[in-house]
């Protein structure tokens, strides 16, 4: 996600700080660098903003998300040599080091519009359909 972008940013001629003055209230440089490089996850009420700013379709940002977000839940979410359990989600294991990242995606689904919780939820019927090599 934060390649793809970045490379848009770059393409249309914005600065990280001319970017983050697009948003309402404006966003620092480091916030924009932050999510460029995977720091901090995109949150849905910036999607507008981008889709403007970096004259994208929303359909191609919301796809760029839901493949970074089945990338990191497939590949980090439920492995049986991850320690710690989800309370109330027995068999629901995610690595510590992940805890902040899951909480920020599942506070921004929380808040989500209609449309992008059920993209979300498509992804993840997908990623319970899927079969997972280290679940074997």
């Amino acid at each position: 996600m934060g390649l793809f972008l970045r490379e848009k940013r770059e393409a249309v001629g914005l600065s990280q700080r001319a970017l983050g003055q697009l948003f309402e209230p404006p966003v620092t440089t480091q916030f924009i660098s932050n999510i460029e490089r995977g720091v901090t996850p995109l949150p849905h009420v910036h999607i507008p903003t981008l889709v403007r700013a970096l004259r994208l379709q929303e359909a191609e940002l919301i796809m760029v998300l839901e493949r970074e977000y089945a990338a990191k839940i497939s590949n980090r979410v439920g492995r049986p040599d991850l320690a710690s359990t989800v309370p109330g989600l027995p068999g629901f294991r995610i690595a510590d080091e992940d805890r902040a990242y899951f909480q920020a995606l599942y506070d921004s689904y929380r808040v989500s519009d209609p449309k992008t919780r059920e993209a979300f939820q498509s992804v993840c019927d997908t990623l319970l359909r899927t079969p997972k090599p280290h679940l074997k």
